[in-house]
């Protein structure tokens, strides 16, 4: 007696074809989770020209940048920043911070404005030079551009990222208690309180920045009267693995009792080919037992020339008119235990483990 068998090849295709057909809609099902490479947390500290612009991109995608470098009607300083969010992978700024209001931070703002989605716009209150026509048109001209998007944040207030901390330690000449990070500093036996900046300067937002272990600091254009009360009596801050000087390193802003207290890992110097980057300052950085690295988003090209940092770690090294406004970018892996720092200009890199 005969009998009849399955078509087994013809079988084991069409049970094939639907199998693949229903793992695709599995795995592409919303409701799955499906394990995707974490992301990093991105750094970039965006050349303007002796301003200031440092954007930092989240593992999620969410992004702040501070500071908007000059106005320019050429649009430069907002193209540079628009270059740093397409290598990020972003087209909007969720949260603008302005750290305080002088034009080489504040003045880009319109024409960033025009061109890049703006949510949130955050200062540190009032600008305390209105009473010069220039500062008032500056105050004037950011009103008109944070009109109903505007916050105004105080020490211990935070940014709701997700999976990191991100809390200002600066605002308005205020400074955060932190007891949690306080530590002696036996700096501060022979350093002498500089003169008060009553300005704008004194005034600027500072913030801390945490991932896991690594945290990164940024100190807007903080003065060094308000860098000794950071650091003295007691150093309120702790240590850090990222250190963004302040003031453009320039200026006596950078104070060895805050700079050797914090122990940076790495320190970089947002500075432009003749502003910022002072002998005396740099001098400050590199003789500072405790900084690891400096890097240099220019090299100086004034009475500084001699104590610049390595040329490896220098992001640009002309005048501003030849200048082609590279990058120094920190790369964090999701878990905050490594990072590199990246120079545009040449692609070289160095790693780094987070304290």
């Amino acid at each position: 007696m005969s009998r009849t068998y399955p078509r087994v090849g013809v079988r084991h295709g069409w049970l094939t074809v639907v199998t693949a057909t229903l793992l695709l809609a599995f795995i592409t099902s919303p409701g799955v989770i499906r394990a995707q490479p974490p992301q990093t947390l991105d750094i970039y500290w965006i050349d303007v020209e002796g301003g200031a612009a440092t954007l930092v991109v989240t593992p999620q995608g969410e992004s702040v940048l501070m500071d908007a470098g000059w106005p320019r009607p050429d649009f430069r300083d907002t193209e540079r920043i628009q270059a740093a969010m397409r290598d990020a992978g972003i087209t909007t700024i969720d949260y603008l911070l302005i750290s305080h209001f002088h034009t080489d931070h504040v003045g880009g703002l319109p024409q960033l404005a025009e061109r890049v989605p703006i949510g949130q716009v955050i200062d540190h209150g009032d600008s305390v030079e209105q009473d010069g026509e220039a500062g008032l048109a500056l105050w004037r001209s950011y009103e008109a551009v944070a009109d109903g998007r505007r916050r105004t944040v105080e020490p211990g207030d935070k940014l709701p990222l997700r999976r990191m901390e991100f809390s200002f330690i600066a605002a308005h000449r205020q400074l955060a208690e932190s007891p949690e990070r306080r530590r002696p500093n036996s700096r501060c036996d022979t350093a002498t309180a500089p003169a008060v900046d009553d300005g704008e300067n004194g005034h600027s937002l500072g913030y801390v920045l945490s991932l896991g272990a690594f945290q990164f600091l940024n100190m807007g254009d903080l003065t060094p009267d308000r860098e000794y009360a950071l650091a003295c009596p007691e150093n309120r801050l702790g240590v850090v693995d990222l250190w963004q000087v302040p003031h453009h390193g320039g200026y006596g802003a950078i104070r060895p009792e805050l700079a050797g207290a914090l122990e940076p890992t790495v320190a970089v110097i947002n500075n432009g080919p003749r502003k910022g980057g002072t002998p005396e300052s740099l001098a400050s950085v590199h003789a500072t037992p405790g900084v690891g690295d400096v890097w240099q988003s220019h090299r100086a090209l004034s009475d500084a020339e001699a104590m610049n940092t390595d040329a490896r770690l220098i992001a640009n090294l002309t005048e501003e008119e030849d200048c082609e406004g590279h990058w120094i970018k920190a790369t964090v892996q999701a878990d905050g235990r490594a990072w590199t720092m990246t120079n545009a200009r040449t692609g070289y890199s160095r790693n780094y483990q987070s304290k």
